[in-house]
């Protein structure tokens, strides 16, 4: 990745992708820490084309960081699945408005090529492109003026993790931070985690829809969901789900015993995805 010079070579990262999680799987890796592993492959791979693009388009007009949420802000992507990602720059300039939205459009069409999808959702740096001060407009307004269907949505941008640049995000960890004292904010973050639920019918036998099962929404989701709130509550830092859960109870927020479960079976929800995924493969 480091050496990568030509746009070409784009096209096997997917594949070369793919065959790594395949061996690391079928060698008995725990599927949370292929999560890791890849998604450090992605961050190597996404500062080697951001510093590629600065090259070209020259030295940036403000400090920047390029951020990652979902999955890979979570550290939990294993195969290439849609781009979450987004910009923050220092400060708003007519330059910099230029400079960031084609640092943006160039980055996504750079991950297209390696077949990561673009997100059906539009969350993607080339519609998030903003300078901290609307960041922090828009996380606070998420968090003391909450809207329940835009919160859904929203969710995601908690999971934000830098990969490259060196703008400082603090600010906006701070928001998160004082999201603890935010009892409505909690509230409807909760009912939006509740909203997701088990496809159990008749006697809690497990409910098929076009022959299968559903686990992204109906098991992995619910768990991530969960697993956010907690945290958010006991103002935890942290981003992968399992560690969540472990700050949640460490925490007093959610029960030892709660935390334990969610934990195991969110690790086997992920086992089991994988497997269907290669196997589909």
């Amino acid at each position: 990745l480091e050496r990568l010079d030509q746009p070409e070579a784009l096209r096997g990262y997917a594949p070369e992708v793919a065959g790594m999680v395949e061996l690391l799987a079928w060698g008995g890796l725990e599927a949370t820490q292929i999560g890791r592993v890849v998604s450090r492959l992605n961050d190597a791979l996404v500062g080697r084309l951001l510093r590629r693009a600065e090259a070209e388009l020259g030295p940036p007009p403000a400090p920047y960081a390029w951020i990652v949420f979902g999955s890979e802000g979570r550290l939990e992507q294993a195969l290439l699945t849609d781009q979450d990602n987004a910009l923050v720059y220092r400060e708003a300039s007519p330059e910099a408005g230029r400079y960031f939205a084609a640092l943006a459009e160039r980055l996504v069409a750079d991950l297209i090529a390696a077949q990561f999808p673009p997100c059906r959702g539009g969350f993607m740096a080339t519609r998030w492109c903003h300078p901290l001060d609307e960041w922090l407009r828009l996380f606070r307004g998420f968090v003391q003026a909450p809207q329940p269907r835009a919160l859904i949505e929203a969710a995601n941008f908690f999971d934000f993790r830098r990969v490259h640049g060196e703008l400082e995000l603090e600010p906006l960890q701070q928001v998160l931070n004082e999201a603890a004292g935010e009892q409505i904010f909690l509230a409807h973050l909760a009912r939006a985690a509740l909203g997701f639920t088990p496809p159990l019918g008749l006697f809690r036998h497990i409910r098929q829809e076009d022959g299968g099962v559903d686990l992204e929404e109906g098991g992995l989701i619910p768990i991530v969901s969960l697993a956010r709130l907690h945290a958010l509550e006991c103002g935890s830092r942290a981003r992968p789900t399992v560690e969540r859960l472990e700050a949640a109870a460490a925490g007093g927020t959610l029960s030892r015993e709660g935390a334990t479960t969610l934990a195991e079976a969110f690790r086997f929800l992920l086992r089991l995805r994988l497997r269907a995924q290669l196997q589909a493969l």
